[in-house]
């Protein structure tokens, strides 16, 4: 199954829902919502609609995936509580390219909690600090997480029973990018071998919600 989604919110929750199935969830990046906001985005959102959650930078960044330091484990226990409340299927940890090469086994224990609560993991390391590190990165994933990247970018190095992928845009100013026909096709065709597999497919760009919903009529269509 693939879902398609934008990172956060583009347009207003009520539009989004009707005409989108899935988000990946950013706030949490920078401050986790109050219990009763997420409460209220889940009664919002239909049934079936699914959200991922972008763990707390004090965690992935602040603390570098720490959770023996009090704001390591705060964070993470706000990132799981707010997964929690919004009914999740999936955590984002993304750390910055200072965080490589980092300590493997604080890695693969904190995305372990999460998996252990039932969440699918995605883990995106920014920068090139896993050029030719790559076999390690795998091992460090193993049992716990999938290797989240842009697929025009880089190639996954490890599926933990799902791919997960973020499309950050190309060129000079790549956040402020607009995906063409001819990109997106190549997204389909790309895609096209793992039908029978979970992929959960997030745009953020600057246009991801235009980018968002004509992939998905391209997908619709099948043009």
């Amino acid at each position: 199954m693939l879902r398609v989604a934008c990172a956060n919110f583009p347009v207003s929750m009520k539009r989004y829902f009707q005409e989108l199935s899935a988000v990946e969830v950013n706030r949490t990046f920078y401050v986790i919502p109050r219990d009763s906001t997420l409460q209220t985005w889940r009664e919002k959102a239909p049934k079936d609609f699914v959200f991922s959650v972008k763990a707390n930078r004090q965690l992935t960044h602040t603390a570098r995936m720490d959770i023996s330091s009090p704001e390591g484990a705060s964070a993470l226990e706000g990132t799981l509580r707010a997964a929690r409340i919004l009914g999740a299927r999936y955590i984002l940890f993304q750390t910055p390219p200072s965080f490589c090469p980092p300590n493997l086994k604080t890695l693969k224990d904190v995305l372990g909690v999460a998996s252990s609560q039932g969440y699918l993991v995605g883990y995106e390391p920014r920068g090139q600090g896993w050029k030719g590190r790559e076999a390690e990165l795998a091992d460090a994933l193993r049992g716990v997480a999938s290797h989240v990247v842009d697929p025009f970018i880089s190639k996954e190095v490890h599926s933990e029973g799902f791919h997960y992928f973020r499309l950050h845009g190309l060129g000079e100013r790549p956040y402020r990018y607009r995906y063409s026909d001819a990109e997106l096709a190549w997204l389909r065709d790309f895609l096209r071998p793992m039908e029978e597999e979970e992929v959960f497919l997030v745009f953020n760009n600057t246009n991801m919600y235009e980018d968002c919903k004509r992939f998905a009529a391209m997908l619709k269509s099948g043009v």
